[in-house]
């Protein structure tokens, strides 16, 4: 793996990524005789993100993706393997001392209206960061105003409570929360969910903009392929907790590897009523984490599957051309004729 600015590292092992979170209270495990009442919620992922750059997270809901997120930020503890940042190994720093790292991480919340206090204007809301890394010296008026004009918002914003704005306005004040300490990093957690198309564009373009403007690196958590294409540079996609295909988003999209990624690109919408469309239908549900298949675990859904599958656990593979580009599959899709079906599903357009 090349040098990169932020990094997250775990062995291939399934001991979990993230703390493994309860699916029983100790009471009723003690009652059941249930040695470990945990699940792994993220296993055996690698990935850095680079000064400038965006990356999504893609898949669906359940496949660790926002734990991914809160672990980055301290919310909760990695089990195993390290997070660095800049360099510096921050996961086993205490908080007093990872506190300094963490005013350059910022984290948009999903929900753009519920992330916000209700007791709390937003000119207070703009401004807690400030008082919580104790930065006395800035003016709290004059910063909030700039936090909202940076956002495209009136200045006289400052008084209204969280619900006093629409979701858009809410989206554009978590924006400019993120922003106040001026983070090298932001994790954007599905950051156009409940909007609509047209503020979902604004929202995009602003984030955009405001990358361009102070070279912040992206983080995004989204299921919205459109996005994705839109504005990440790579993407890699989950499945119960593993990263099983990772690549630039020009690459995936035109040339995906992974079934899985192959049914994801195949299931988006298409707002074209006259467009020809090939979709993939997966067969059966998403196992559950309490008994994770043998083998690939995607083999219980997969139309390609075959009797290794079930057996063995695929190794990371890398395509020839092209080494950052790597999924774990015994057969991967090969052809023109994945490239062609692409094309016709998502052709090539500027913005959204």
């Amino acid at each position: 793996m090349k040098s990169g600015w932020f990094r997250h590292e775990r062995a291939a092992s399934c001991s979990g990524f993230a703390r493994p979170l309860p699916h029983q209270g100790s009471l009723k495990a003690l009652a059941t005789g249930t040695k470990a009442p945990f699940i792994d919620a993220v296993c055996g992922v690698s990935f850095e993100i680079r000064k400038g750059e965006t990356l999504a997270l893609v898949g669906e809901s359940g496949s660790g993706k926002s734990t991914i997120a809160r672990t980055i930020i301290g919310l909760q503890r990695a089990v195993s393997g390290s997070i660095s940042f800049d360099g510096q190994e921050i996961e086993e720093l205490s908080g007093a001392e990872r506190k300094p790292y963490l005013r350059r991480i910022a984290m948009m919340f999903q929900d753009p209206i519920g992330s916000l206090s209700p007791r709390l204007t937003v000119r207070s809301l703009l401004t807690e960061p400030f008082r919580i890394h104790g930065l006395k010296d800035r003016d709290a008026g004059s910063e909030a105003e700039r936090l909202l004009r940076m956002v495209g918002l009136p200045a006289d914003f400052v008084r209204r409570y969280p619900h006093q704005l629409s979701g858009g306005q809410a989206r554009r004040v978590g924006i400019a929360r993120a922003l106040a300490l001026d983070p090298d990093l932001i994790i954007a957690d599905e950051p156009t969910a409940g909007l609509d198309v047209s503020v979902q564009g604004e929202v995009l373009n602003l984030l955009a903009r405001l990358q361009d403007e102070l070279g912040m690196a992206i983080l995004i958590i989204t299921h919205n392929l459109n996005v994705v294409r839109h504005m990440t540079d790579r993407m890699a996609i989950m499945y119960l907790g593993r990263f099983i295909e990772v690549g630039s988003t020009e690459r995936i999209f035109e040339h995906p590897r992974h079934p899985y990624t192959e049914a994801l690109l195949a299931a988006n919408p298409e707002p074209d009523p006259d467009a020809v469309l090939n979709r993939i239908e997966l067969k059966g549900e998403v196992p559950s984490l309490l008994r994770r298949p043998s083998g690939c675990e995607f083999h219980t859904r997969c139309r390609y599957a075959q009797d290794i599958c079930h057996r063995v656990f695929p190794e990371p593979l890398a395509s020839p051309d092209d080494t950052e580009h790597s999924f774990r599959c015994h057969f991967p899709l090969e052809g023109e004729a994945v490239q062609r079906e692409q094309e016709l599903l998502f052709p090539v357009e500027e913005g959204i």
